[in-house]
């Protein structure tokens, strides 16, 4: 069902590329900077975070900036596809009651919407290794399967929190809350070279978010592919999100319009 269903979506595209791409030039409506202000907080965040967090952990600067820089992104990038995409159901309400169209429509509205800024932070990285240096070598190109990778964790999330949040109006609030925790036990603002060493270190092995941002921050930063662990964490981590989505359009697809 969660194929057929994804399909007869996929088939309206000029549909949900409008709508996901209007989405965000309705968000900065009239403001000076428009989607730049997507850019600035990104940089504003990443110079503040940096400076503080790098004296604080004892690092090198010229190698601490990039790495926190393309870590937030991508974890930016998944916290919006669970917290945002979780309302795309609730936020298409009046779409839904009134037009039969198939409902992934609207996941694929949030996931427009939600890459395209991901898409306009990324260059922030780009400004940040060009000052310091970074290398860019073939091995970058890999950052493209992670980049993949994580866009199908994004949009797999995105239709089991709408469905969830559809049924259940706490579970936003409740992933909010679960994914602060998860935002500090990260590697995002501290190396996970600190934690290796340690009787700690399923802190990170265990965790799939970890090996989902390796599979992108790897090639971004060293131009080089992760490890076989970071991409087979990362695809079976998807495989199991697949099955959960699966289930949730099975048992709430057809209700949706009854439960908003």
């Amino acid at each position: 069902m969660l194929i057929r269903e994804v399909i007869r979506a996929a088939r309206l595209w000029p549909i949900w590329l409008r709508i996901g791409l209007q989405d965000i030039r309705m968000r900065y409506r009239r403001s000076a900077l428009g989607v730049g202000w997507i850019f600035l907080n990104l940089a504003i965040m990443i110079l503040a975070v940096g400076i503080v967090y790098s004296n604080l952990l004892g690092q090198d600067l010229k190698k601490f900036l990039p790495f926190l820089t393309i870590g937030l992104v991508a974890w930016g990038y998944l916290t919006s596809s669970i917290v945002e995409g979780g309302n795309a159901f609730v936020v298409s309400e009046g779409y839904i009651k009134q037009i039969g169209l198939p409902t992934y429509i609207y996941v694929f509205r949030f996931f427009v919407s939600i890459t395209a800024t991901m898409l306009i932070s990324l260059p922030a990285y780009l400004v940040v290794a060009l000052i310091y240096s970074v290398p860019f070598r073939w091995g970058i190109l890999w950052a493209l399967v992670g980049i993949l990778l994580l866009g199908s964790a994004s949009f797999l999330m995105i239709a089991i929190f709408s469905h969830l949040n559809v049924r259940f109006r706490d579970a936003g609030h409740i992933a909010s809350v679960g994914l602060q925790v998860m935002f500090f036990i990260t590697p995002i603002i501290w190396p996970p070279d600190m934690l290796r060493m340690g009787s700690l270190r399923w802190v990170i092995d265990c965790n799939p978010f970890y090996h989902l941002l390796e599979v992108v921050r790897r090639p971004f930063i060293m131009s080089e592919p992760a490890t076989y662990m970071n991409y087979l964490v990362a695809v079976v981590f998807i495989i199991g999100l697949s099955l959960i989505a699966w289930i949730f359009t099975r048992w709430y697809n057809r209700r949706i319009a009854y439960l908003l």
